[in-house]
C-alpha cells in the first residue's frame, strides 16, 4: 500500500508541475506580455522608459527558467500563489478569506449528496423499470440538464419570494462555520448544490449497481438463499463502490466550480465572487492563482480517490505494482 501511495504522489507531482508551467507561462501571451501589469500600476505615468524600469525592478527580464524556478520555490516553500499588482497584495492574502467559505459550502453539499444519492441509486437499481425508477430517473435528468444559475433563481423564486420564506443569501462577513451556528441563510445555496449533485451521482450509482447485479457471483448468492437487502448491501454496494470513489474524488473540484456560480446567484462572499471581481478588473495573477489552487485541490481529490480505491479494492494496488 505504501508503494502504491508513493506512485500516486509522484504522478500527482508531475501533473502539478505541468499545471504550474502553464499558469506561469500564460502571462507571457497577454497583451503587453509580462510587462502588462506595469501599465496597470503606473497608470498615466506609463511610458517605454518607466515600464522598462518597472520590469527591471521586478526582475521581469531575467531568464524564463530562472523565474520559473523561483515560482516553484514560492509555491512549494512559501505557498505564495503570486502577487496582484492591481490590488498590491499577495494572491493568497486576497483569496485566503474566501477559500474556507467556499470549501465549507462544497463539503456540506458533498456530504448531503453522498448520504442521499448513494441509497437512492441503490434503491433505483433494486426497483429497475418500475414507476419509482422512472420518476427518479426523469427527475435526475431534469436536474442534471438544468444550469446551476437557473436552478438557483428558481429556488429563490419559490422559497424566498413565496412561501415558505427563506433568506435570499447568507449573512455578509460571517465566519466560514456560520452555517452551523446560523444555518437558515445557507439552506438555499446548499440545497441547490446538493440537488445538482444528487442528480449526477445517483445516476452513476444506479448504473454501477445494475452492472454488479448481473454478475455470476450475485446470482450465485441469490441462488444460495441470500436475502435481497443483504445482497444489495454486502455484494452489490461494496463492489459498485470502486467507480463511485473515483467519481467523488474527481467531482469535488467540479463542485467548487458549481459553488462559484451558486455564490454569485445567492450573493455569498466566497471564492466565486472574488474570481468574478478579479476577472472584471483584469487581475490576471489572482485568476491564475485561483486556477492553480483549484488544480491542487483537484490533484488532492484524485489522490484521495486513488488511495480510497486501493483500500476498497486491493486488486487495484496489486495490479499497479506489476
Amino acid at each position: 500500500m505504501f508503494s502504491y501511495i508513493l506512485r500516486r504522489l509522484g504522478q500527482s507531482f508531475i501533473v502539478l508541475l505541468l499545471v504550474m508551467l502553464i499558469t506561469f507561462s500564460l502571462p507571457y501571451f497577454e497583451v503587453g506580455g509580462i510587462l502588462a501589469p506595469a501599465y496597470a500600476v503606473l497608470g498615466t505615468h506609463a511610458n517605454p522608459h518607466t515600464v522598462h524600469l518597472w520590469g527591471v525592478q521586478h526582475g521581469m527580464f531575467r531568464p524564463y527558467f530562472v523565474r520559473f524556478w523561483e515560482y516553484i520555490d514560492q509555491v512549494f516553500i512559501h505557498f505564495n500563489l503570486g502577487h496582484s499588482y492591481k490590488q498590491n497584495l499577495s494572491v493568497w492574502a486576497i483569496i485566503s478569506i474566501y477559500v474556507p467559505r467556499t470549501l465549507w459550502l462544497a463539503l456540506s453539499s458533498l456530504v448531503l449528496t453522498v448520504l442521499i444519492a448513494l441509497p437512492l441509486g441503490i434503491y433505483q437499481a433494486s426497483k429497475r423499470n418500475t414507476t419509482v425508477d422512472y420518476v427518479a430517473t426523469g427527475t435526475a435528468f431534469v436536474l442534471y440538464g438544468i444550469p446551476a444559475f437557473l436552478l438557483g433563481i428558481l429556488m429563490l423564486q419559490f422559497f424566498s419570494f413565496g412561501w415558505p420564506h427563506l433568506p435570499t443569501s447568507p449573512p455578509n462577513g460571517v465566519a466560514p462555520w456560520a452555517m452551523f451556528t446560523d444555518p437558515l441563510g445557507f439552506i438555499l445555496p446548499v440545497l441547490t448544490l446538493t440537488l445538482l449533485s444528487i442528480a449526477f451521482l445517483s445516476r452513476f450509482m444506479r448504473s454501477a449497481v445494475l452492472e454488479v447485479l448481473v454478475q455470476d457471483y450475485v446470482r450465485s448468492a441469490i441462488a444460495k438463499g441470500c436475502s435481497r437487502p443483504r445482497m444489495l448491501i454486502h455484494h452489490a454496494f461494496r463492489n459498485a463502490l470502486g467507480p463511485i470513489v473515483i467519481i467523488l474524488g474527481l467531482y469535488f473540484p467540479g463542485l467548487l466550480g458549481g459553488a462559484v456560480v451558486i455564490e454569485a446567484v445567492f450573493n455569498y462572499s466566497g471564492l466565486g465572487v472574488q474570481v468574478v471581481n478579479a476577472a472584471t478588473i483584469s487581475d490576471v495573477p489572482t485568476v491564475l492563482g485561483v486556477t492553480l489552487l483549484v488544480a491542487i485541490l483537484t490533484l488532492l481529490g484524485n489522490l484521495m480517490a486513488d488511495v480510497a480505491l486501493g483500500i476498497v479494492n486491493p486488486r487495484i494496488r496489486i495490479q499497479g505494482s506489476r
